[in-house]
């Protein structure tokens, strides 16, 4: 059964020492993150001298991926807490931030074709990623209990049963979402051009899961779109006869093959949580409701 969230304030503290320690807790735990996004990045340098688009580009690829996956595992640790004094979704946006950091740092698109990478270890970088994120988003949501704002589906269900629910399973169809909103709004090869749309992917995702099934935790919702990004990039990379280099040199590469790894992940945990939050009008606390209803 998943846990039952704590009341927000205890008896004994006023709601306003409690929202002050909430927000004074979250801000320590993004500073750090982000702080920790900017180390890892130091350790991932390709031949180029700059910080690599993906960890395979780095010119030691075994021990670059070894600091960023402890580093991002560290990350995790400092988000979790706040699973339990805010809410999942909060801890999970914070663990992003630690992804964004390192992305914005990390090179673009440019730099991958530029020092002949493969796209197709690109998409699986993503798809690993994403898998990350399913692992940490399990953990967060058995730690610190369902969204407060997200009836339970079935009381008395187990926390698997939470997880694996049809109509939750349902809802991660959204995610094919994700693939024309980055269609549409990647304008330019920039990394702030490619993390914005990857935001905006995520945003997107959650919404349209939350109007398919208000009622269902989004546990694995923060993987989704990453996962069909890379699932759609490997495809892309495995399919197509186009060089990269000449399609990006011609100004014909498919916006899809544009976003790097971490630009995916990143979007991916915070574009979710932000649209998670925008759409919380959508969720109906209807205790009469039907537990298939939602």
């Amino acid at each position: 059964m998943m846990p039952t969230m704590e009341p927000a304030t205890a008896t004994t503290t006023k709601p306003s020492e409690s929202s002050a320690r909430r927000t004074i807790l979250l801000s320590i735990a993004i500073i750090l993150t982000a702080l920790l996004g900017v180390f890892a990045s130091r350790f991932t340098i390709s031949a180029r001298g700059t910080v690599a688009p993906d960890l395979f580009l780095s010119t030691q690829p075994a021990f670059s991926i070894a600091v960023v996956l402890v580093t991002m595992i560290v990350a995790f640790l400092i988000a979790l807490p706040l699973s339990r004094h805010i809410n999942a979704a909060v801890s999970l946006f914070v663990l992003g931030c630690a992804f964004a950091t390192y992305a914005m740092q990390a090179g673009t698109i440019a730099d991958l074709v530029f020092l002949n990478g493969s796209m197709t270890c690109a998409a699986i970088e993503t798809l690993l990623w994403s898998a990350f994120i399913s692992i940490a988003a399990i953990i967060i949501f058995r730690v610190g209990g369902p969204l407060p704002d997200v009836p339970a589906i079935n009381d008395e269900g187990t926390f698997a049963g939470e997880i694996f629910h049809k109509r939750g399973l349902l809802s991660l169809l959204a995610g094919i979402a994700a693939i024309p909103v980055l269609i549409f709004t990647l304008v330019g090869p920039t990394k702030g051009q490619s993390i914005g749309a990857c935001v905006m992917a995520g945003i997107v995702t959650a919404v349209i899961a939350r109007l398919i099934s208000p009622r269902s935790q989004p546990i694995l919702l923060f993987a989704v779109p990453a996962f069909v990004i890379g699932a759609a990039q490997l495809v892309l990379a495995l399919s197509s006869s186009d060089s990269p280099d000449i399609a990006f040199g011609i100004g014909t590469l498919s916006p899809l093959r544009v976003p790097m790894p971490m630009d995916i992940a990143a979007g991916s945990l915070c574009g979710v949580a932000i649209g998670l939050g925008w759409s919380k009008g959508l969720v109906k606390k209807d205790p009469d409701a039907s537990p298939l209803s939602g």
